[in-house]
């Protein structure tokens, strides 16, 4: 039987596994009858029998084992090695004849572009744009063999390789067809977006466009023009020329050759208006038939004729911004704040989640705090709700009555010292003997739950009762919180006024106490030491990327994978983000991994040493300070102390248990999304987050009635979408932003956890919660998405952090955040892992940029940027 080396371009047999992605794309547009340059494609079967036949898959294979992510140098020796392979090898008379033959086919003597086409690239998240090589106007059967090996060799540039590594793609597993077509004698020529890439717009296109063969676009040679289309009407909205000072041609004999552009035409539009309105109708059909999916495409304009040169899917495209958003009140005439359980919500809430914890779950949770501390009904019932959202970000509200009997009652207590003691005397015991057995005895019966016979309504039963329970252990911790907050602001106050000039904080007497946070780095380098002890291990752990190290380390050998699991079965429940509709570390430990990896590269001072440091250095402080008090003031001053080191381990400890509910609650939800999503009801089982109790139950008994409800589907991708979007909005610290929280003429707004910095000038002040003064680049990261832009000795620079973001500590100098305060969990781990943190300077992460030189002084509670 012979053997298909070559097929026509728009043969609907060249698939992604056939012809490569490139390839499949362009026989699509083919297909669809779009005008594309004519050609054939050489399919993948003919790469694999090259290397087959040559025998170069084994020294391939030791060239990529040597690639060192830690070195980038290796990855260019790698390249070069495996591009010398393919150089001295000799294609087979079969594949040649294949090649020959379908060129013979084209108009005689075609000068010809000859493209790769990689099986990983143009794929969903990954595009793969400019990774491997395309050779333009090659003329004669000779060439055109000599390019195609090239192309082959391509596969493995360094960039591929890295970019590859980077994405998890498996290097064993991709290969290489080549696309060849006739060559455009392009006049002007460039790429054009469907939506604008960098603000996800949709009503618009982007189009850049330069004059001659668009590798000068793609390539940076020239800055082309820039012109904003309205998708509807094709009119052009903003045009920016380039100075267009170069282009490049085809020769008559091979290649290319670049040449420059009269100084009159540089500056004027490439492109006519008639020209932009042609590539926009070609554009927008190449959408449609791509199913309304953002493409982004390479065209040519050549004696008067439109070609589209490749199209692929947008990648990386934010979510169409939102249109007039406005932080109104969610009630008229009321006030909000994001402060205290608002600070672990750093994104916009999810339908269930507000629904389940924000608004039943924290009214349970406050009205518990309140009998326990012994003043129920203090505040009137004003009709409104505790938390709200504005634009799905959490808030408190800020508008509250006091009864006047109430008050009187409050009054007494505080004179009496009954709310003083139930704080610091009842809180702890309240939180550990109390809530949280109840609470972990909760999680663990829903854990046992059996999946196959629950009904639906027991798993919405379940996913109640368990966000109840982490709401009222949230409260619970409040309580805790707030003892040891009272404890240290007393400290603090003390320090101030009985040695105003020496420059003590509290923080300075409440470090180095063990914690769940210490506990859980002390694990993650004995694992690392274990990794580096293996010369085999240590390699993976360095060269192959987090989304697939696990897996790796297990085919590794030896019990590294074992100590992983059992790190995130003690650890994993942490959270990135309250909402349960985030998944916790235990799904995605990529922090976890990536902190790994940097102490299997980079080892730094063992925490467990950096502790007994802090111990010593607290304890002769103590000493010091005690000795210049008189007798008096250091009676006082060790008694207050006692408190706040009494209270502070508390903290961290009471933060740890924080979403301890969510991984059962998830598998519930998750259990419910998949029968939902089976029935047609939902589009994926993660949609479930985004429906409220009621459309679940009405999504379940038309799931018992054999019917789908296809409106909810469709509720829930909206919902989904809006929430996306949202993301990119940044919440004010008060709804409206110039309200100010007061009770009458009490200004309460030194208790928010946002400052009010302005929107320039080098300096943001914030809260000092972890002392200590360093300069360094900063890596801003906003989300776990981001998790991965975290360099190691860099200051770290967030919304805020919470349980699941610690180990990004163990790599970070220093922290600032946008939201947060003395209490918050970042506050406490900075302290244990001895780095400065200035929390809550409310706009940290639009001011700062990754990269960025600043000044972190966790003693001032100043951040400086460098300008």
């Amino acid at each position: 039987m012979t053997r298909e080396f070559t097929l026509s371009l728009a043969d609907p047999r060249a698939t992604l596994e056939n012809v490569g992605g490139k390839g499949a794309s362009l026989a699509r547009l083919a297909g669809w009858g779009l005008p594309v340059p004519d050609g054939f494609h050489l399919t993948c079967e003919a790469y694999r029998d090259f290397v087959a036949d040559n025998g170069l898959e084994p020294a391939i294979l030791d060239a990529l084992d040597a690639a060192d992510p830690s070195q980038p140098s290796s990855f260019e020796t790698a390249s070069s090695a495996i591009s010398g392979l393919f150089a001295g090898a000799p294609m087979s008379s079969e594949i040649a004849r294949a090649i020959a033959g379908a060129y013979a086919r084209l108009p005689g003597g075609a000068a010809v572009a000859v493209r790769s086409s990689a099986t990983a690239e143009d794929l969903p998240g990954m595009s793969f744009a400019g990774q491997q090589e395309t050779y333009l106007n090659v003329r004669g059967e000779e060439e055109l063999l000599g390019a195609v090996v090239r192309c082959w060799a391509s596969l493995w540039t360094a960039r591929a390789i890295a970019y590859r590594l980077r994405m998890g793609v498996d290097q064993r597993s991709v290969s290489m067809g080549v696309v060849v077509q006739i060559m455009v004698p392009s006049e002007v020529s460039g790429v054009l977006f469907t939506a604008d890439p960098t603000t996800g717009e949709q009503g618009e296109m982007v189009i850049n466009a330069s004059y001659g063969l668009g590798e000068a676009v793609v390539s940076g040679r020239v800055t082309p023009d820039t012109l904003v289309v309205d998708k509807t009407s094709l009119i052009v909205k903003k045009a920016t020329l380039g100075m267009k000072d170069v282009s490049i041609r085809a020769t008559g004999e091979q290649g290319t050759v670049t040449e420059g552009i009269p100084e009159g035409r540089r500056g004027q539009p490439a492109l006519s208006e008639r020209s932009v309105k042609e590539l926009g109708k070609l554009a927008l059909q190449v959408e449609r038939e791509s199913g309304g999916v953002p493409q982004d495409l390479e065209w040519a304009v050549a004696d008067g004729r439109y070609w589209i040169l490749q199209a692929r899917p947008m990648t990386g495209l934010p979510p169409a911004p939102l249109k007039d958003v406005r932080w109104d009140p969610p009630i008229p005439g009321t006030k909000w704040i994001r402060r205290q359980v608002a600070e672990n919500m750093p994104e916009p809430l999810s339908p269930l989640f507000e629904e389940l914890y924000l608004s039943d779950g924290m009214e349970l949770a406050m009205q518990m705090d309140m009998e326990m501390l012994g003043y129920p009904g203090v505040v009137a019932n004003t009709g409104l709700p505790s938390y709200a959202t504005v634009n799905g970000y959490a808030y408190m509200c800020a508008s509250f009555t006091i009864n006047a009997r109430g008050l009187l009652k409050l009054l007494a207590s505080l004179l009496g010292g009954k709310t003083m003691r139930a704080t610091f005397v009842q809180a702890i015991p309240y939180w550990r003997d109390e809530v949280l057995p109840g609470h972990l005895k909760t999680v663990e019966r829903w854990k046992e739950l059996d999946l196959a016979f629950a009904r639906d309504e027991q798993l919405l039963d379940g996913i109640r009762e368990l966000a109840l329970s982490e709401a009222r252990y949230w409260g619970s911790t409040t309580l805790a919180l707030a003892a040891a907050k009272g404890s240290d602001m007393l400290l603090g106050r003390f320090l101030a006024i009985a040695m105003p000039r020496s420059g003590l904080s509290s923080s300075l007497f409440l470090r180095g106490f063990p914690s769940k946070a210490l506990e859980a780095q002390a694990r993650l380098e004995a694992i690392a030491e274990h990794i580096r002890a293996s010369g085999d291990l240590r390699q993976i752990a360095l060269s192959i990327p987090v989304q697939r190290l696990l897996d790796a380390l297990s085919a590794g050998g030896g019990d590294v994978a074992e100590q992983l699991q059992d790190y995130l079965g003690r650890y994993g429940h942490q959270v990135y983000n309250l909402d349960f509709a985030d998944p916790t570390q235990d799904e995605d430990p990529t922090p976890v991994l990536l902190s790994l990896k940097a102490e299997v590269h980079h080892p730094g001072v063992e925490v467990r040493v950096r502790q007994a440091e802090m111990v010593r250095d607290r304890e002769s402080l103590v000493e010091q300070t005690a000795r210049h008090l008189d007798p008096l003031r250091r009676r006082l001053f060790l008694k207050i102390l006692h408190w706040a080191q009494g209270f502070a381990p508390y903290r961290e400890e009471t933060l740890f248990y924080i979403g301890s509910a969510w991984p059962a609650l998830r598998r519930l939800a998750l259990e419910l999304g998949r029968r939902l999503a089976e029935a047609g009801s939902l589009d994926a089982p993660g949609d479930v987050f985004y429906l409220q109790t009621q459309e679940l139950l009405t999504a379940s008994e038309g799931r018992r009635a054999g019917r789908n409800c296809p409106d909810l589907a469709r509720i829930a991708m909206e919902r989904r979408g809006l929430r996306e979007a949202r993301k990119r909005l940044h919440p004010p610290a008060a709804v409206p932003p110039a309200a100010r929280w007061k009770f009458g003429r009490i200004d309460l707004s030194g208790f928010e956890t946002q400052k009010r910095n302005a929107d320039e000038g080098p300096t943001l002040q914030g809260f000092p919660v972890s002392p200590g003064r360093v300069t360094a680049p900063a890596s801003v990261i906003l989300s776990p998405a981001d998790f991965d832009k975290m360099m190691p000795g860099t200051i770290l620079v967030c919304p805020t952090t919470i349980p699941a973001w610690t180990p990004l500590f163990a790599q970070a100098k220093g922290l600032v955040t946008d939201i947060g305060g003395v209490a918050a969990h970042g506050s406490i781990v900075a302290r244990e892992y001895g780095i400065p943190a200035v929390m809550g300077t409310g706009n940290g992460t639009q001011r700062i940029v990754s990269g960025q030189q600043v000044t972190v002084d966790g003693d001032a509670g100043t951040v400086t940027l460098a300008v």
